[in-house]
């Protein structure tokens, strides 16, 4: 996520998952105004942090001005945005996730202080949609990510090249150890990415990939063997998801094709996106 201006993100110190800001006085909350919808997503630039937006869409016919967005879920911990955007089509009020937990859905409750034109300021609540899921995803790869840390302690080793019938083929050693904490999670294994294909031997979900974490279970050696997906230079050069191998996790609680991202250093990343001009002959 950028540089934040003076519009500063601020995480509330209140405990709890429900917490909500309080009014200002003499400010009574109501419905925010017919034409002002909020939204939630998180932009494909932001998918490697946390970053996301309360995206307001103003069909007023009058200019909207908000001073501060108090989110709250059940799902994480509450948010505020506090400064001064004022627009007459869209606004994004930029924020930064924090951890989620498992649970179901992923709209949020969004309460605004704003003015409409040179009016008077409101405060106005509202349940902003995640329209297009992406804030659902990335609280899914949360519970996913937590659950697995609970059952395993995954290790990633160095990148290394290597030949596969001719082909060559960037491999990173894997190991799951199970910490025997739970009995009930399987390791699913991993998902291609627009970049990376998966090679013969990687440890893929398309190979039906399964690794019971279980107390007792003994640790697994994996490889994530991967070459390229595609090799037309535009596809690198615009890249912003291509590293990141979602892995599956199956456990109670856990949404039906959820994958918490593989953990990779930015050393690892540079490897992989280095290693496609080798393989396309660039």
């Amino acid at each position: 996520m950028g540089a934040l201006t003076s519009s500063a993100v601020l995480l509330l110190t209140a405990a709890g998952c429900g917490g909500e800001a309080s009014a200002p006085t003499g400010a009574p909350t109501g419905a925010l105004p017919e034409g002002l919808t909020a939204y939630v997503d998180q932009p494909r630039a932001e998918r490697v942090g946390r970053g996301f937006v309360v995206r307001l869409v103003n069909d007023t016919g009058s200019r909207v001005t908000v001073t501060r967005a108090d989110v709250s879920s059940d799902r994480v911990d509450p948010l505020r945005w506090q400064g001064e955007k004022s627009f007459v089509n869209e606004a994004d009020l930029d924020l930064e996730l924090g951890e989620g937990r498992c649970g179901r859905g992923s709209d949020m409750r969004v309460e605004l202080a704003y003015r409409v034109g040179d009016g008077p300021e409101q405060v106005g609540v509202a349940t902003a949609t995640d329209r297009y899921g992406a804030v659902g995803l990335l609280l899914d790869r949360d519970c996913a990510a937590s659950v697995l840390a609970e059952a395993a302690d995954l290790s990633v080793g160095e990148p290394r090249r290597a030949d596969d019938g001719g082909e060559p083929v960037l491999e990173l050693p894997l190991e799951l150890r199970p910490t025997g904490a739970r009995d009930d999670v399987v390791w699913g294994g991993l998902e291609d990415t627009v970049l990376f294909r998966q090679a013969p031997g990687s440890a893929s979900v398309e190979a039906g990939t399964r690794v019971p974490l279980g107390p007792g279970d003994p640790p697994v050696r994996l490889l994530l063997r991967v070459g390229p997906g595609r090799c037309d230079p535009h596809a690198l050069a615009e890249d912003k998801v291509g590293t990141l191998f979602a892995m599956r996790v199956e456990a109670p609680g856990v949404p039906a094709e959820a994958g918490a991202y593989l953990p990779l250093t930015d050393a690892d990343r540079a490897a992989l996106r280095g290693f496609i001009p080798v393989a396309c002959g660039w």
